[in-house]
């Protein structure tokens, strides 16, 4: 049997987690930031070439700096933990082959970023993706050329009261979302 997890726990999980942006004083700490990295790293990603890399900042200097770069809200100062995910765009198949897209690197970054904000919510802490303007936040962290800024995630014990939703989120009903083509 492949799963472990039942598709009502998952569905739940998924329910749980929303973006939460004002956190208390209280630090992640460096094993929680491991734990949910490490279900980032389990993320499937195109011909299994694992492009990303988290920048974990924790310098308040720094997420000072970040929160100027953000292209929606400016709350990452607010965060105990910043998790900037890059992509290598030098990376490939092991088998040699060509990307018929080299923009499939960029979304395996997209779902390790979902893995991660997944992982944040089951352990009972606070995230929310935040998307950034890509050059000042490079410069920012003076990453490498190779890399490229997918976004990030701001990551910490959610304020008093923020741990629950003010309400339900509506979603679009299914029949809104799919199409069958038979």
């Amino acid at each position: 049997m492949l799963s472990t997890c039942s598709l009502d726990s998952f569905c739940g999980l998924c329910e749980k987690r929303r973006s939460i942006r004002y956190f208390d004083t209280t630090p992640v700490s460096r094993e929680d930031i491991n734990e949910v990295i490490e279900a980032a790293r389990l993320a499937p990603s195109v011909e299994n070439t694992q492009p990303w890399r988290f920048h974990v900042v924790l310098h308040k200097g720094l997420l000072e700096q970040l929160t100027r770069t953000a292209c929606y809200g400016n709350f990452i100062a607010g965060a105990s933990a910043f998790i900037l995910v890059t992509c290598d765009q030098r990376m490939t198949p092991s088998t040699g082959e060509t990307l018929w897209n080299p923009r499939e690197l960029e979304f395996s970054c997209v779902a390790a970023m979902e893995h991660l904000v997944l992982a944040a919510t089951a352990k009972g802490l606070g995230s929310c993706w935040v998307s950034l303007h890509h050059g000042p936040a490079h410069d920012i962290l003076k990453l490498p050329t190779h890399e490229t800024v997918i976004g990030g995630i701001m990551l910490g014990h959610p304020r008093k009261g923020e741990e629950e939703p003010s309400g339900p989120h509506e979603r679009r009903p299914l029949s809104g979302v799919v199409t069958f083509h038979e």
